[in-house]
């Protein structure tokens, strides 16, 4: 944020914006927020998911942590339906109830 035209309260918007977004932010949905080009939408939103994701970097999953599975896809048509489906990926989620980090990681 040094050296910035922006308005430090675009900045903070924006900052909000991304982190209270539950299933992520592009960088258009936050340009049309923030009234600002796509070109800055984008910088901002890189500049701040690099600096959202170097913080989590060093937290690490300790005690007791609560893990859930489901499967992400649609049906294809005539195709099974549920967790045997074919074009269904299975994902991990995990994280620690009252801790602050939370981890997805897929498998096969």
């Amino acid at each position: 944020m040094e050296h910035t035209k922006l308005p430090l309260t675009t900045w903070f918007l924006a900052i909000y914006l991304i982190s209270q977004a539950k299933t992520g932010l592009s960088a258009l949905a936050l340009k049309r927020q923030l009234g600002v080009s796509y070109p800055t939408a984008w910088l901002l939103h890189h500049k701040i998911n690099r600096a959202m994701a170097a913080s989590d970097a060093g937290h690490r999953l300790e005690g007791a942590v609560q893990v859930d599975d489901a499967h992400l896809g649609g049906e294809r048509t005539g195709g099974k339906a549920g967790r045997g489906s074919e074009n269904k990926v299975p994902f991990e989620k995990n994280g620690k109830k009252w801790g602050k980090k939370w981890g997805q990681s897929v498998f096969n």
